[in-house]
């Protein structure tokens, strides 16, 4: 049985200190839902660049989430500087296929956390 739980680090590592992660474990519910806004609230309050959502740990069979995850992408865009939210949740997933179907290009979708972390990397140069 999966806890319900939401973890958050922010400044994880040395190369992208403006990276903050929060990890979400267990089953969709409202008072997940209710930690995770809490979490994203206190990650966009830090000011970080980049927030990946880590949601392997998500059960969310019917993608109940999904209204959180767009309105989590507005908040983010309206941040000044903006902050870029990214999600990270397997490829065979409801939510990642509705995320996918409403435009994907809006909110960046990735299959594991080294290629979320790639990502929010600055380029080197």
């Amino acid at each position: 049985m999966l806890r319900d739980a939401v973890s958050v680090t922010v400044g994880a590592g040395a190369a992208a200190p403006s990276v903050a992660e929060i990890a979400v474990h267990g089953s969709w519910s409202i008072r997940l839902g209710l930690e995770v806004t809490a979490a994203l609230r206190d990650c966009f309050a830090s000011r970080p660049s980049v927030v990946i959502a880590d949601l392997h740990a998500l059960a969310d069979d019917d993608a109940a989430s999904l209204p959180l995850w767009l309105a989590a992408r507005r908040a983010a865009n309206v941040l000044r500087p903006p902050a870029r939210l990214v999600l990270c949740l397997p490829a065979e997933t409801v939510l990642r296929t509705r995320l996918q179907r409403i435009g994907a290009g809006r909110l960046p979708l990735y299959s594991s956390m080294a290629e979320a972390r790639a990502a929010a990397d600055p380029p080197a140069g």
